[in-house]
């Protein structure tokens, strides 16, 4: 990248930080009713309880006169601080309206009965603790702690960033559900229409009657079949009883749910179940009104597993609409789409100094988030965190996010998200630039804006453009942490990154399928490793990486029976030729889709992007029993101004079998074509593409010329064989 576009690249990010930042500090408000200014929040946090109407006048139960100061039990609307010092038990199920909550000493829940508050906003300040639950003692299961945030409006006067009507979190927070081992679990048979009971692979380990499961959309959609009144046919259902791996349900399927199978129709995969249903609830008292949302920040010590987090968030798809203020921190706008109000939101998040025993700055286990207007958990500048078995329903955008792209170190593992809406945007795009910003706004069931982050072992179903987005955009060079407790504000405490050079961590062991048009779009350097795809209605996997790619392992399934034509026209693996200097394909296994791999080349991009283009593309080992196996439209050998594009092809020991689709089809089945889809007309030499060991067997070796490009001076050649469209020269 030229130092020139690196510094555009520079300068759009500090101008997109300032975006996620979007407020400043209002220097007319009064500093005493703010903290002070924080990274990510340079207003600081409003103080919502700075003039308490009740305060903790020692420790001990929050229903006890004696707690409190004046000697009465906090009622509705008042304001409540909890001293330093203070280890204050909420034992109630109250309905009462409380304006808010400081925790600076402990609050603590009851964990052995059932709790209830209504609360606008609840802040753990920097030495606060907040418990609902730990780790040693979490919530019983025959209990349930609820925390309802009120539907109140945000005060533009003490909080222009509306950063209220929540939680907000700068000290420890603590809170764990009943434990629930399985939180989702593939199934055993195909749900299908008029079923009443679901056979898992397993027992589902802490699941009980009256819990809510979710099942996706299984479908191979064909393109035209994603218009304006789409309706998704995931469903919804409560359990009625479970008994061993068999969940019986109190109301009968409305659609199928069917597995992927191979071409012959055996079945091959078949679809998960997720769990929505935890003992520690967090939830808006009114999703139309205004929502609520949690946002963890700076120094604070986040552990939360197995909430419920439900019809929670604030930012909604769409163009961002940010508060903004004029150069006396007066503010000139207050903004109607304001960007960082998420479900679950960790912002600017450095951890605490003293890294937990068990190495992770922030763990998010088990959870479930239901419904949400846009992402459902959001790590922004925030590192070493783990997010594991989770569950992420029906948002838009995305189910999971990484927002800047210097997020890094973190580890996503065991996640599943599904139904997630989105603008359907398939082409890799940053969404920061224009008119109306949206980044993250595709539909992604897992959203990476930057690649230094581990992801392995997740599910994506049913999202509107792809399972796993790696492709929002060039970032150039970046810096994070140099190690746990960094601070990365600090240039001496970060390590500058090269994610053009870098690539991702980790991608191992994900799947995607389901209504969705591509399983992962993927613009980084790295490898995809053991990655199950099916279903999918434009491509299993499409890349553009920056420099080098490895996809070892790649399985991908496809519906026959949609394909009736060459509109419906799925890729197993699409990659851009003229982007990706080095990509290498092994042991895949890639059947029942129109073409198995496919590598288009586009000359204007190779021209305004010389030497960009240049390297290899090998396909090796493995099968591929599609319409067309391979076709790679290799570099224009007799233009000049491509000689640096050229690229060498190579297809070795992989093994085809020609499938021939039900419908209309303008090409005949082929192992490896050079004449798929190219330009009409388009007669200027090519170089070709080098098969050995041809099916796997040893010495059949030969070159495939694009056939408008009949090489005169080698011999022999033919123009036809069986199983190759092409000039055949051995």
């Amino acid at each position: 990248m030229s130092a020139k576009i690196t510094r555009t690249v520079v300068g759009l990010l500090i101008a997109i930080s300032g975006l996620f930042c979007a407020t400043q500090p209002a220097l007319g408000q009064d500093a005493h009713t703010h903290t002070a200014p924080l990274s990510g929040v340079p207003q600081g946090v409003p103080y919502f309880c700075a003039n308490p109407s009740v305060t903790s006048a020692t420790g001990g139960a929050w229903s006890d006169p004696e707690t409190w100061s004046p000697q009465r039990v906090p009622g509705v609307d008042d304001k409540v601080r909890i001293e330093a010092g203070h280890d204050v038990v909420y034992d109630v199920a109250s309905d009462v309206r409380l304006d808010c909550i400081e925790v600076n000493g402990r609050l603590r829940f009851s964990t052995d009965a059932s709790t209830h508050m209504r609360i606008v906003n609840l802040t753990v300040m920097d030495d606060g603790v907040l418990e609902v639950g730990t780790e040693a003692q979490p919530v019983a299961r025959d209990a349930m702690a609820e925390i309802i945030i009120a539907d109140q409006a945000t005060d533009d006067g003490l909080d222009p960033a509306q950063i209220g009507t929540g939680i907000q979190g700068l000290g420890t927070v603590r809170m764990h559900g009943a434990v629930k081992p399985t939180t989702f679990l593939r199934l055993a048979a195909e749900p299908l229409a008029g079923q009443t009971t679901l056979l898992l692979e397993d027992e589902p380990a802490g699941w009980a009657a009256g819990d809510e499961v979710v099942i996706p959309d299984t479908r191979q959609l064909r393109e035209r079949d994603r218009r304006a009144g789409f309706v998704s046919r995931d469903e919804r259902l409560r359990v009625r009883s479970v008994a061993g791996n068999r969940v019986t349900l109190e109301a009968a399927l409305q659609f199928d749910h069917v597995g992927a199978r191979t071409p012959e129709g055996t079945l091959e995969f078949l679809p998960h179940v997720g769990n929505l249903t935890r003992n520690v609830l967090i939830r808006s008292e009114n999703p139309e009104g205004t929502r609520g949302h949690t946002i963890f920040m700076a120094r604070a010590d986040v552990d939360i597993r197995y909430v419920a987090v439900q019809g929670m968030g604030r930012t909604k798809m769409g163009p961002l609409d940010n508060t903004m203020f004029d150069g006396d921190g007066h503010m000139i706008h207050a903004g109607e789409n304001q960007i960082g109000r998420y479900a679950i939101h960790f912002h600017h998040y450095f951890g605490p100094t003293t890294t937990p025993e068990d190495g992770y700055q922030f763990q998010l286990i088990g959870n479930a988030v239901d419904e949400a207007p846009k992402w459902g958990v959001t790590i922004h500048n925030s590192h070493y965190g783990l997010v594991r078995d989770n569950v992420v329903y029906n948002t838009g955008g995305a189910g999971i996010a990484t927002e800047d792209g210097n997020e890094a170190f973190n580890v996503f593992e065991h996640n599943f998200a599904m139904r997630i809406a989105g603008s359907g945007d398939f082409a890799p795009r940053s969404g920061y630039g224009g008119p109306t910003p949206d980044p993250g706004g595709e539909g992604a069931g897992l959203w990476f804006r930057g690649p230094h982050n581990y992801i392995r072992n997740n599910v994506a179903a049913n999202a509107d453009a792809v399972g796993f987005g790696l492709a929002a955009g060039g970032l150039g060079s970046i810096r994070i942490p140099a190690f746990k407790g960094a601070d990365p504000t600090l240039q001496s405490e970060t390590v500058e990154l090269d994610t053009t050079a870098s690539g991702v961590l980790e991608f191992t062991n994900n799947e995607a399928y389901g209504a969705i048009q591509a399983g992962a779009v993927w613009g980084w350097n790295g490898e995809v490793t053991n990655f199950r795809v099916w279903h999918p209605s434009r491509h299993g996997v499409t890349a553009t990486p920056t420099d080098k790619l490895v996809v070892d392992r790649l399985t991908v399934r496809g519906d026959t029976s949609v394909l009736v034509s060459d509109l419906d026209a799925p890729v197993g693996l699409w990659f851009s030729n003229y982007a990706a200097k080095s990509v290498v394909v092994t042991d895949a296994d890639i059947q029942g889709l129109r073409v198995g791999v496919a590598s288009p080349f586009y000359p204007n991009q190779a021209r305004l992007e010389p030497g960009r283009g240049d390297g290899s593309v090998v396909i090796e080992n493995g099968y591929f029993r599609n319409h067309i196996g391979v076709v790679v439209a290799t570099g224009y050998a007799s233009d000049s101004e491509l000689a640096r594009a050229a690229k060498r092809s190579v297809v070795r020991n992989a093994t085809f079998e020609s499938l021939d689709l039900p419908g209309r089809s303008s090409y005949a089945p082929a192992a490896v074509s050079m004449n798929y889809r190219m330009a009409p007309g388009d007669t200027e030499p090519r170089d070709p593409i080098e098969i050995v060991g041809f099916n796997g067997r040893s010495g059949d070796d030969f070159k495939v010329y694009y056939s408008l490009d009949a090489p005169p001076d080698v011999s022999p050649c033919h123009e036809t064989q069986p199983d190759i469209t092409g000039w055949v020269c051995r």
